[in-house]
Parts: structure tokens; sequence; C-alpha cells
């Protein structure tokens, strides 16, 4: 069973595959145009995976920012509004984009830690501050990637209903 990545189906998956390939064709001195460029050309074929990781982490953060934000604001009903409906557009995004390759490269505590770093810091420009939250991050993959629309169950996780 043919085991290599397949562009359609794990874009970086593929890229790292190809790049390593390509890698190995240079080290073995693979009787080729001298034109070709193989370094270079690999890295530039890692890169795009890379790229679209990246892409995938930026979304995820973003999503995590706002739902700190969210769980410190005391703000009425409007920015925490907006600020959810950011943190369904981040998880849509991370979605489309995200491959099963890419788990072992996530780091959520790392990022959820500069989420928390970046909220503080936006919550500041609103005059308000930072609420205790959890040290590491709260959620895993799946709670953050999930198909269906999910920033109201995801704030609920950090900001218990109120006792009445």
């Amino acid at each position: 069973m043919d085991q290599t990545p397949r562009y359609e189906e794990d874009i970086f998956a593929w890229s790292q595959h190809q790049a390593r390939v390509l890698r190995g064709l240079a080290a073995r001195g693979v009787d080729l145009p001298h034109e070709l460029d193989l370094e270079h050309v690999a890295e530039e074929i890692e890169g795009l995976g890379i790229s679209e990781l990246n892409s995938v982490l930026i979304h995820l953060e973003g999503m995590l920012i706002q739902l700190a934000m969210a769980a410190s604001s005391p703000a009425d009903a409007s920015p925490r509004r907006g600020w959810l409906v950011e943190v369904n557009e981040h998880r849509r995004q991370a979605l489309r984009r995200y491959t099963n390759a890419m788990r072992q490269r996530i780091d959520l505590d790392g990022l959820w830690r500069g989420a928390l770093r970046e909220a503080a810091a936006d919550l500041r420009l609103y005059g308000e501050a930072l609420a205790p939250l959890p040290t590491a991050c709260p959620y895993d993959l799946a709670d953050l990637l999930s198909p269906e629309p999910n920033a109201e169950a995801l704030l609920a996780r950090l900001v218990p209903p109120p006792s009445g």
C-alpha cells in the first residue's frame, strides 16, 4: 500500500515529504540538469506546507484571543457578540486549512499563553483587565476545529454561568 502523502489530501504532509525526497536526490548526487537547484526547490516546497501550518496557527491563536477577551470583559453583550463572531470565523478559516499531519506541530499550551498576552494587551485598550483564566489551554484541537460553530460553548467553559 502506497503511504506517500497526496497533494490533494494533505498539502502539509505532501510538501514535507517532497522536500525530503528532493534533498535525498541532492544528497545521492542524482544526475539531473545542473540548472535544477534541488536544495532551494526543496526549501520552497517545504515552505508551502509551513505557510499552511502558520495560517492554521494564526487562526487558532485568534480564536483563543477572542475567547479570552470575551471571558474577561464585563462589557455589555455587543463587544462580546463581536468577539464570538470572530471566534467562529477563525474556526472556519483554520478548519479550511488544517490537515491531520499538522497535529504534532501544534502546541496549544504555547498558543494559549500567547493568546493570553495578546488578549491582556487588547483589553487594556478598552480599559479592562484579563480575568483569571487557566494557565494551560482548556481546549483540545477537536474543540477548536469542530465542524459546527461553537463559540458560545467554548466561552461557557471559561465563564461559569451566573448563579441564580
